[in-house]
């Protein structure tokens, strides 16, 4: 009985050594000392990476798409001179189009914002970083498979081997991270 509860309060084992799996995460926290960064806030820093890059991926085509588009910077046209001799409808059809194509890159730079200031929380739940893994998953499967389909596509673009295989490492990592933060989220059973 007396060795029962020395074993309770004590987390290592009969031979002294510490049982990794007995050791939480309030006690590393605690052995670190107060100034010591937490493995938390490492963690939660390395985790909106993804997301503080999909917002600036998406300023910098909101940027491109003002200067190219409305301002006609480089080799461009402006709009307003791409659309001079067109049909009503085919003004209203670009207009919309333009506008759309404009829409895209402000609501990736909504969401990365979002999504970085959600995700740096300790507690920005299960749910959260379930959906996070599961769009970086798709992420993943869609470069593959844009990777497989449209490769003229991608080399047509500019873009070489290795920019694509730098985007593939970031989702990948990106859906790692969220796995790690997804086992250490509030409520979940895998947590310590």
């Amino acid at each position: 009985m007396a060795h029962d509860d020395w074993q309770k309060r004590h987390p290592w084992g009969e031979d002294g050594r510490i049982d990794p799996d007995e050791i939480g995460q309030e006690d590393e926290e605690r052995a670190a000392g107060p100034d010591a960064p937490s493995r938390g806030l490492i963690t939660r820093g390395l985790s909106i990476v993804p997301f503080l890059l999909v917002a600036a991926v998406g300023l910098i085509g909101v940027v491109g798409w003002l200067l190219i588009l409305l301002l006609g910077v480089g080799g461009a046209e402006p709009i307003w001179k791409a659309v001079q001799g067109l049909s009503a409808l085919q003004i209203l059809w670009q207009l919309l189009l333009a506008v759309l194509i404009g829409c895209v890159p402000v609501i990736f730079v909504l969401v990365g914002s979002w999504a970085t200031a959600h995700g740096f929380n300790e507690d920005s739940g299960r749910t959260f970083w379930a959906v996070a893994q599961a769009l970086w998953g798709l992420a993943a499967v869609g470069l593959v498979v844009i990777d497989r389909v449209r490769h003229a596509w991608i080399t047509a673009l500019g873009l070489t081997a290795l920019d694509w295989w730098f985007m593939f490492g970031m989702v990948a990592f990106a859906m790692i991270i969220a796995g790690v933060r997804l086992r250490r989220a509030p409520g979940s059973v895998l947590r310590r």
